[in-house]
């Protein structure tokens, strides 16, 4: 578990050092979490039913699906497997993830980041 500094650092130094707008600081973001994050890991998606409600499937997670432009705003996508099928799934539904400790800690930053 990281603290607020050490957040911030990683943020300020490694993530949009540099960065004069969005979109610099969106590739930022690209490049940390293409090179930090390891796939596949297991999460929990709620996903919306065709008839509406919602419901909470496993899935895994198998890769990034944003690019360099994807990382503005308070979300990102990435990749899941389900039913067979690779699908974009939004970082904000998914819980209970089980990955190793830097794929965490980078969501840890991310949730930092989006909630300052």
């Amino acid at each position: 578990m990281l603290t607020p500094d050490q957040i911030q650092h990683i943020i300020d130094y490694e993530i949009v050092v540099d960065c004069y707008d969005e979109y610099e600081m969106s590739s930022g973001w690209y490049e940390t979490m293409n090179d930090r994050l390891n796939f596949p890991f297991e999460a929990t998606a709620t996903l919306t039913k065709k008839g509406g409600g919602t419901d909470a499937k496993r899935v895994t997670i198998v890769g990034l699906h944003s690019d360099s432009d994807g990382f503005q705003g308070d979300n990102f996508r990435l990749k899941m497997e389900l039913g067979g099928y690779v699908v974009p799934v939004k970082y904000s539904q998914l819980s209970d993830i089980d990955a190793d400790e830097d794929t965490l800690g980078m969501f840890q930053i991310w949730d930092y980041w989006v909630s300052h």
